[in-house]
């Protein structure tokens, strides 16, 4: 196996690379488009981001909640976890004006999250086919993340969809770059075999 073969210390063989890039590049693809419609309509983003945290919130209440009434329903102190959840859920969606700015917080912390991975996984990546765009969605994030914070809460409506909106169509735009630079690694390496 050739040092191409190798990502981030992993070594992956002809096949791994063949399914590692067929599926990223799905994912880019699917990233890119609802990133793309998030731009278009990014009120209504800011909503539907809500809307899913609420739902996820209430799911873990409900998963939560039985397994406390399964396990622990004697104690009050294993009822908090599964509240907390439910309420978080319930002030989602009965407030979602207030839940969106909420979330424009959280989205800020986590574009600089996501720009320290992106950092990292690019620096890591390179120089392979690629990693420039890990590198420069990571910048993106950075950028998204300091003009969230600077009009927050008035601007979270728009900006917290806007925002998960390019965030993710430029996620998708380097999953599909990273795809495609697999794609070749595991063609050159199907040629390296074919010659050796």
């Amino acid at each position: 196996m050739n040092p191409e073969g190798m990502m981030l210390g992993f070594v992956f063989d002809k096949e791994t690379l063949k399914k590692f890039s067929r599926h990223t590049l799905i994912a880019g693809v699917l990233m890119a488009i609802i990133g793309l419609m998030g731009m278009i309509a990014p009120s209504i983003m800011s909503l539907v981001v809500v809307n899913f945290l609420a739902w996820l919130f209430l799911f873990s209440a409900i998963v939560q909640g039985f397994i406390v009434y399964k396990s622990y329903r004697a104690s009050l102190g294993a009822w908090l976890k599964p509240f907390i959840s439910l309420m978080a859920s319930l002030l989602l969606l009965f407030f979602p004006a207030q839940g969106v700015a909420a979330v424009g917080m959280l989205l800020a912390v986590y574009l600089l999250m996501d720009a320290f991975s992106s950092f990292g996984f690019g620096w890591h990546y390179r120089p392979h086919s690629g990693w420039w765009m890990m590198m420069l969605n990571g910048a993106l994030s950075v950028v998204l993340a300091v003009i969230l914070l600077a009009g927050w809460p008035f601007s979270s409506l728009v900006l917290v969809g806007l925002f998960v909106g390019i965030s993710l169509f430029f996620d998708g735009l380097a999953l599909i770059a990273l795809g495609m630079g697999a794609k070749k690694l595991g063609e050159d390496e199907s040629n390296n075999e074919g010659n050796a």
